[in-house]
């Protein structure tokens, strides 16, 4: 007999080649699965969202069987000192076996962080961008995005799905402690489409485009620019049930 569990995982996305399993390469579900492999425990890996290299999650969702003679807490205790000390479990408990984290989910958080001073130590977890930014435009043209589009043409070229329909519920910009924040809270999220979306509004920035190319290119109208900003600032911030 088996038992499901959903985990709440944080991780460091600057020593993997993202969250999915890859052949050859170190990525996150590879470790964790790998951990339990160590344990007897074969099973595979869900996740609530996937993340690409360099990419990092404060609250990423998870989900795998385990026997049902194992004891959770000790479990959790066993596998955070395996995966340390750059992807650690913050809750673990048993679910119903119909949960999924990725099709259960009802909404989705990331946050995306830009400096406008560079430091070595933290160059893995934060885009260096040395031009002032101006919060009020960038907010407005944030706002665009907000509420029910097509995002084909804010999506990594070859993403396979069927639809590109999302909602994006609420943004914001501010400046704190030094850094400057931008927060998109969506139902959903394309493969790459935050870092192309950050990346048109540093070109929006810049005044190289403009609020009105957002809403034509949002509008499959014309396609102005699709470049992906660095992976380092981008966290996946939270997930909802």
């Amino acid at each position: 007999m088996e038992k499901k569990l959903i985990a709440i995982i944080s991780y460091d996305g600057s020593k993997f080649f993202g969250i999915q399993k890859q052949p050859y390469k170190k990525t996150i579900q590879g470790e964790i699965e790998k951990a339990l492999n160590s344990l007897n425990i074969n099973t595979n890996i869900e996740y609530a969202g996937r993340t690409d290299r360099g990419v990092h999650a404060l609250n990423q969702v998870i989900s795998f069987s385990i026997p049902n003679f194992w004891d959770i807490d000790k479990l959790h205790k066993i596998l955070n000192k395996k995966l340390s000390p750059h992807i650690y479990i913050k809750k673990i408990k048993q679910t119903s076996f119909d949960f999924h984290p990725r099709f259960n989910a009802k909404k989705r958080s990331y946050r995306y962080i830009i400096s406008p001073k560079f430091s070595p130590f933290t160059a893995n977890y934060i885009t260096f961008y040395n031009r002032p930014i101006n919060i009020n435009l960038l907010k407005n043209a944030l706002k665009v995005f907000e509420g029910k589009h097509d995002f084909e043409y804010f999506c990594k070229t070859g993403s396979e799905v069927k639809n590109y329909i999302r909602e994006i519920y609420h943004t914001n910009l501010f400046f704190y402690k030094g850094v400057y924040v931008f927060k998109i809270v969506g139902n959903g999220f394309l493969r790459s489409q935050i870092r192309i979306m950050i990346d048109f509004l540093i070109k929006i920035n810049e005044n190289q485009l403009t609020i009105k190319d957002l809403i034509l290119q949002l509008n499959k109208e014309k396609l102005f620019y699709k470049h992906l900003a660095p992976p380092q600032g981008l966290y996946l911030e939270r997930i909802w049930y």
